[in-house]
């Protein structure tokens, strides 16, 4: 009797461990959020076309951004993931000119800026393998569209001017990254992918690419 009771205690303290070990290898957050900061390479020039024959050359973007996405994970392996990236930019100047309404000219100051923006709104599967460690390896496949906007302003004392251009066009992102679980509500995720992108124009008004690489660095929440 005795060596039947202590055999029923072992199997019932080897339970919980078992059980935990289970949960552990078969479940998986069904949600995951990410936030974190954008860094990407060089943009290739662009010439901004706001009509009233304003033609003006810049860029879309700095390095530094922002990237947020969603992950509905299907399984421990496979999910959906929509992602979204901006870009902001910031062009600032100022200058003398003559104003010759009526005689004597006058010199005034105008100032001028420049605000590029660019957006990438992707969607598509993320794969993830899941394993017994604190690193998760995963890749994406993201499609969607890059939507850009640019405006422009002069002013002063004898002028003030503000136009507005933008369009959309298609855009990707093939590449992939790492998460280190830190605890059980976050992880630390870092990915590098390749982002293609069919907007901007050149010197003639001809659609142009911009392919870029996308380095992100944030905080997943699952």
């Amino acid at each position: 009797m005795r060596r039947l009771i202590l055999g029923i205690l072992l199997m019932s303290c080897g339970v919980p461990p078992a059980l935990a070990q289970s949960i552990t290898t078969e479940s998986y957050p069904k949600f995951e959020v990410f936030g974190g900061y954008l860094d990407s390479g060089e943009f290739p020039y662009n010439v901004f076309h706001f009509g009233q024959g304003i033609t003006l050359e810049s860029d879309f973007g700095t390095h530094h951004g922002l990237e947020a996405s969603l992950i509905r994970n299907l399984n421990r392996y496979f999910g959906l993931k929509g992602d979204f990236s901006a870009h902001f930019h910031h062009d600032h100047g100022s200058g003398s000119v003559n104003v010759c309404l009526q005689a004597p000219c006058s010199a005034i100051t105008l100032t001028a800026d420049l605000n590029p923006k660019l957006f990438n709104f992707l969607g598509g599967p993320e794969i993830k393998k899941r394993n017994h460690t604190r690193f998760t390896p995963f890749a994406h496949a993201l499609l969607g569209v890059a939507h850009t906007t640019a405006t422009f302003k002069v002013a002063g004392p004898a002028i003030n001017l503000s136009v507005k251009t933008s369009e959309t066009g298609f855009a990707m992102a093939f590449g992939g990254g790492l998460d280190l679980h830190l605890t059980r509500r976050f992880s630390f995720r870092t990915s590098l992918d390749y982002n293609p992108k069919w907007v901007g124009r050149d010197e003639n008004g001809l659609r142009q690419s911009q392919n870029d690489l996308r380095l992100s660095v944030g905080v997943l929440f699952h």
